[in-house]
């Protein structure tokens, strides 16, 4: 399959990108929005993998970490357990690396296990936030020759972590893609379920030097939506977040320790952000409510500027995100769809003058800026990239080339030693890591070549030498190595 008709997707770690050179994203996503379709052999052809997991050019090798099965599939090849015996959870996502003691590399990841999935995080239930909760993170400790010494749960209780990020302070911030709420079904309301104990739809902070299961203490002021991702602003220690819906907004997190001169940001440290503080949503000045998606008219392009403000959300943690569908054909109310709930922190924002995008998912400072990927965005829904510029509060499109095979589905972005993106693949058919030099051409760095999943949690370890990544299902992390500052 020739690259042009691959598509963009998603990576993690947003602590590499503070290594991209000011500019070198913005010119190559420029190139890009302009409809540039460059090929190049960035490191050369992708060799067939003998093992069937993961293809990758001529002087790259990986090593499988820690691999897991999702419900009754058994494969060999995914069999693994975690340091306490229990099997290894399900449905690796996002995932952030961290500097260890004695040259380890520390991986936190994310697991988004639906209720009734497994196998869960936390089998035997030593400090679940929900009794009922099947995902959460575990933590790995990596050696410096890339072999796992230690694999542990840290984060037990919670459902459907996807993405998130990492902290300037060496924690990760896991992010529930969910709204769950405990009790029977309901005719009202969408997110009531018996299958959870708890209320979710919360931020986790996660301790990387954590050695075993840190206290599971949802941040509520940060909001109770469909989280995706987390960007931390190093410089001024305000917290950017995504929302995985097609009405979702764009949020900006101020903690109460900054706010009132507590601390400074670089004095930030675990437990901060749950002290509290005041979550806010983008507003596109002049023009209220405004409808970013571009689905029925091109009412953003990209080279343009608009500036922007933010708008306080009242409700920070409503009773109820989904409400049902009254418009559902379905005749048991019980069974009927979900739809956005009036109460929604997204509906509170939208009537009080936030921009809606479509679908915010992957997010990533650099450099003074905050790139969001949107991924339903466009005429065709093929996806679009936001730039947000935080000195000038300043938002432009930075891609939407409506073209799905280009760009379907962008996600998260990390970074290489080399300066390129690469970004990790959630599509339709085969699935690739693919790479974008300064100059804005496209290579294929690395391919699943196990089944359709996607690749995701993308991340570099603090010395640049390996990529860890993930496939979703069946789970595994790989640490990939090679000749990353020498592309062909």
């Amino acid at each position: 399959m020739q690259l042009s008709r691959r598509r963009f997707l998603r990576t993690g770690a947003a602590g590499s990108a503070a290594l991209l050179v000011p500019g070198v994203l913005d010119a190559l996503l420029a190139r890009i929005a302009e409809g540039a379709r460059l090929e190049t052999r960035g490191y050369g052809p992708l060799l067939k993998d003998p093992g069937g997991l993961l293809d990758l050019p001529a002087g790259f090798s990986y090593r499988a970490l820690s691999t897991a099965v999702l419900g009754s599939t058994h494969d060999p090849r995914f069999s693994q357990l975690l340091s306490n015996g229990e099997p290894v959870p399900a449905l690796h996502d996002g995932m952030g690396a961290f500097r260890g003691p004695r040259d380890l590399v520390v991986l936190v990841r994310n697991h988004e296990v639906w209720p009734g999935q497994g196998p869960r995080v936390d089998e035997a239930r030593v400090r679940p936030y929900d009794r009922l909760g099947t995902g959460g993170t575990t933590t790995l400790w990596v050696d410096s020759e890339r072999k796992l010494v230690r694999a542990f749960p840290s984060l037990s209780g919670t459902f459907r972590n996807c993405a998130g990020g990492v902290t300037p302070w060496g924690s990760w911030l896991s992010c529930e893609e969910c709204t769950f709420m405990p009790g029977p079904l309901d005719p009202r309301s969408y997110d009531q379920t018996p299958a959870v104990s708890e209320r979710h739809g919360y931020v986790f902070e996660v301790d990387a030097r954590a050695e075993g299961l840190v206290e599971p203490n949802p941040i509520k002021a940060m909001g109770r939506f469909y989280h995706e991702a987390v960007a931390v602003d190093p410089a001024t220690g305000f917290v950017y977040l995504s929302e995985d819906r097609g009405d979702g907004l764009l949020y900006r997190y101020r903690p109460n320790v900054l706010t009132r001169g507590l601390k400074r940001p670089a004095q930030l440290a675990v437990g901060d952000l749950a002290k509290g503080g005041v979550l806010e949503a983008l507003r596109i000045a002049g023009m209220p409510s405004a409808l970013t998606q571009n689905w029925h008219s091109r009412a953003f392009l990209p080279g343009r500027k608009w500036g922007v403000d933010w708008i306080a959300i009242p409700n920070t943690d409503p009773e109820i995100d989904m409400e049902r569908d009254p418009n559902d054909r379905e005749p048991d109310p019980l069974k009927r769809g979900g739809r956005t709930a009036p109460t929604s922190t997204r509906a509170q924002g939208f009537r009080l003058g936030a921009a809606q995008f479509a679908r915010t998912e992957g997010i990533l400072y650099t450099k003074g800026s905050v790139h969001f990927c949107c991924t339903d965005g466009g005429e065709k829904g093929a996806g679009q990239v936001w730039r947000l510029e935080l000195a000038s509060q300043e938002l432009s499109l930075a891609v939407e080339p409506n073209d799905m095979a280009l760009l379907d589905g962008p996600d998260n972005l990390t970074v290489a030693p080399n300066g390129d993106l690469l970004v990790c693949e959630d599509g339709k058919d085969e699935n690739f890591l693919v790479g974008i030099t300064r100059e804005g051409r496209l290579y294929r760095m690395a391919k699943n070549a196990c089944n359709g999943s996607e690749l995701c949690g993308a991340c570099f370890s603090v010395d640049r030498r390996t990529l860890f990544v993930n496939i979703q299902n069946p789970g595994t992390t790989f640490a990939i190595e090679g000749p990353w500052g020498q592309r062909a």
